[in-house]
């Protein structure tokens, strides 16, 4: 009996999962990071790709390269959830998630998202649900606690869908820091610090992909 399998579809390149691990992936321009030899530290999952009127080279472990009128993109593979602290990146599943969360985050693990963010030590301290002064005693060892855990995973898929989304860090972050009118004229950077604002923000990313401009 044949097996069908189930795939990704980014626009008309179906991506067929070859393995049990379900990975996630997003797209940079061919003159990114990649082309210097940039890749993640861990393996990606191997597809194979049925593209549709699209010219597709294999171009390295885990990335795609896609012809598209002459312009060549780069599609990424990788595994795990969120974009930028490495416990979430390298978990497989949301129990795993759950698990770093009710540990609790070492410090050093947020300092590349909140670089990315330019959060100071106040929006640090909302976002982890803690006092300023706690955020200035903070060790690199040092657990941001499960509230601040749970938030900073929900920031770091938000930052995994925006980058997806517009294609790049910097493009993605030039949004998160413009008022947006459907979130109120408010800036989208000042609002993921607290629980119902990331969640507003995922929801304008989800309507932006949708069609909806927001």
């Amino acid at each position: 009996m044949e097996t069908r399998k189930k795939g990704l579809r980014k626009g008309n390149t179906k991506l067929v999962k070859g393995t049990k691990v379900e990975r996630k992936y997003h797209e940079r321009e061919s003159d990114s990071g990649l082309a210097k030899g940039e890749y993640p530290n861990e393996p990606a999952t191997q597809y194979s790709v049925k593209p549709t009127g699209k010219s597709f080279t294999p171009f390295a472990q885990g990335y795609f390269k896609v012809s598209v009128a002459g312009k060549e993109r780069i599609y990424s593979i990788h595994s795990g959830y969120g974009y930028f602290i490495p416990s979430f990146r390298k978990a497989e599943n949301l129990m795993q998630v759950s698990q770093y969360v009710e540990r609790g985050l070492p410090s050093k693990e947020i300092e590349t998202i909140v670089r990315y963010l330019n959060f100071k030590v106040p929006e640090i301290a909302k976002a982890a649900a803690v006092s300023p002064s706690t955020v200035s005693r903070w060790k690199p060892e040092t657990s941001i606690g499960i509230p601040g855990s749970s938030q900073f995973f929900k920031i770091d898929e938000v930052i995994r869908k925006g980058v997806n989304l517009f294609g790049g860090e910097e493009e993605f972050k030039n949004w998160l820091n413009s008022p947006n009118l459907a979130l109120g004229n408010v800036v989208p950077a000042k609002l993921i610090t607290s629980l119902i604002g990331v969640d507003l923000v995922d929801e304008a990313l989800d309507a932006l992909h949708y069609g909806n401009v927001m």
